[in-house]
């Protein structure tokens, strides 16, 4: 299991300015905050689960949730 935590803060002199997506990874002005979940469990030699939960908060905006599952079969 891993578990990060990440703040950004980002800040301009104006709320004029243009950023474009590329400089800013994506980060809205203010303070952006990302956590992700990373779990990974073998059954066996051939059975492995795993699970990834992303959450993000962007600036003022609202929490955003995203989870993923996969078990994979080796043969």
């Amino acid at each position: 299991m891993r578990f990060e935590v990440e703040r950004n803060e980002l800040t301009a002199n104006t709320v004029a300015n243009y950023l474009p997506f590329e400089l800013t990874a994506g980060n809205v002005l203010g303070k952006n905050y990302l956590w992700r979940l990373f779990f990974d469990y073998r059954f066996g030699t051939n059975l492995l689960a795993t699970a990834n939960y992303d959450g993000r908060k962007l600036g003022s905006g609202k929490i955003i949730h995203t989870a993923r599952g996969e078990v994979r079969a080796f043969f």
